[in-house]
């Protein structure tokens, strides 16, 4: 029997100048891989370097290290991390396999290259450039052609493929596209972003299809894939007997047509939304129902890049009273998942000092999942599966990594 641990973390918020985060997420994943003793253990990255790439990913092979250092009982370790922002194809994803001395015969890796399967020799192999290339992995940043409209971005997949004691195991990262306005979910296209995640994962898999070379690989899809809930069905939820009061930007408003008054604009907005009005909203307020128009009343504030419930709390407590609300897998019929019986992965407060909070930046959301094809939902189903997220008790950035553990 092996035991597995798959783990999806997004570590935007690791790589700081004073890399404050880095001791206690190391010690947040090391004390799970602990609890678990797997075998074989996988942790995919999003967002190595973080937001200040440029300076933070320097730290990066320093933390694999201090990971590899606190996990002594693997002998092997595996590690493909896109540090190289100046490459065309750079998406800031990692691949880290570490591997135990008593599975080390058993286990066999495969080069896209030469398309044959090879033992491992090496203890240690850290690649941190040049991985378009290398033939042990396949990696790439999404076409441009998927979201023209933006400047710049890292989104993609990273896999890997393993034979494990005659099993085929592919294991794919994938960072799929963000929400990148809370407004428009309200009064642009709703399904504006799931639109762009399900052509990026349909891609995916269409290529994985492609290279499976003459065998069905147990597949497992694992990384921060920004699945979000269902706007409409959620906000319904949030906001019964309230009113929508869109809020305009004056500046905007001043350049209008003369004579436009603004309450008559604010109200076009959401049922006629012309590209003149619909530039003028900065927020949109849920009131409650008053014979005053005070914003004292406000149950929601959303605006661009801001979700202010009035009770924070609450949306955190009550999560499972929303949990109907994702339903993006559902536009995946050849993927499955276990059950999800733990709180939104995204987006928790980045500050240590109040690491058990939500912040108002988003929607609460679970970003962060771990899918399987058919056969590998088949075996993972019998191997006494643990799917759950962890690190609630400290701060691992704005994503709560995700794991899923299993014997076969």
């Amino acid at each position: 029997m092996v035991q597995y641990l798959l783990i999806t973390a997004n570590v935007g918020s690791l790589f700081e100048p004073d890399a404050r985060l880095h001791t206690s997420w190391i010690k947040t994943v090391a004390d799970q891989v602990e609890s678990v003793d797997p075998s074989f253990f996988v942790i995919h990255l999003q967002e190595t370097g973080g937001k200040k790439f440029t300076e933070c990913s320097q730290q990066v092979p320093i933390i694999i290290n201090r990971l590899s250092t606190a996990l002594p009982k693997f002998d092997l370790l595996r590690a493909y991390v896109d540090i190289d922002y100046e490459a065309i194809e750079y998406t800031a994803l990692g691949a880290l396999c570490f591997i135990k001395r008593s599975l080390w015969s058993n286990v066999s890796q495969f080069n896209f290259h030469t398309k044959k399967y090879e033992q491992l020799t090496s203890p240690k192999e850290v690649v941190t450039h040049g991985l378009e290339n290398y033939p042990y992995v396949v990696k790439h940043k999404f076409p441009k052609d998927f979201w023209p409209s933006i400047k710049w971005g890292r989104k993609g997949y990273m896999q890997t493929r393993w034979k494990i004691e005659n099993k085929v195991f592919d294991f794919v990262n994938a960072h799929l596209f963000h929400d990148e306005s809370n407004l428009a979910l309200i009064h642009e296209n709703p399904q504006l972003y799931s639109q762009n995640r399900k052509r990026a994962l349909d891609f995916v898999l269409a290529e994985l299809s492609s290279k499976e070379n003459g065998c069905t690989p147990l597949l497992f899809v694992f990384g921060d894939l920004n699945f979000r809930l269902d706007s409409r069905s959620f906000l319904n939820r949030l906001t019964e007997r309230t009113a929508q009061h869109p809020v305009a930007d004056q500046e905007q408003m001043g350049s209008l047509a003369d004579g436009l008054q603004a309450s008559a604009a604010n109200l076009q907005v959401i049922t006629h939304p012309s590209e003149n009005l619909r530039r003028t909203v900065s927020a949109i307020e849920f009131r409650r129902e008053s014979d005053s128009d005070d914003s004292q009343n406000c149950v929601l504030r959303i605006e661009k890049k801001k979700f202010d419930y009035f009770n924070h709390k609450k949306l955190l407590d009550d999560w499972r009273s929303y949990r109907d609300d994702d339903k993006e897998t559902e536009n995946f019929q050849s993927m499955f998942e276990m059950h999800i019986n733990f709180p939104p992965t995204y987006p928790w407060s980045e500050d240590p000092e109040n690491s058990e909070t939500l912040m108002k930046t988003r929607a609460p959301a679970w970003c962060d999942r771990v899918l399987m094809n058919k056969n590998a939902y088949s075996l993972v189903e019998e191997g006494e599966p643990q799917y759950r997220s962890f690190g609630m008790e400290t701060c691992t950035g704005d994503h709560k990594p995700v794991m899923l553990t299993f014997n076969i």
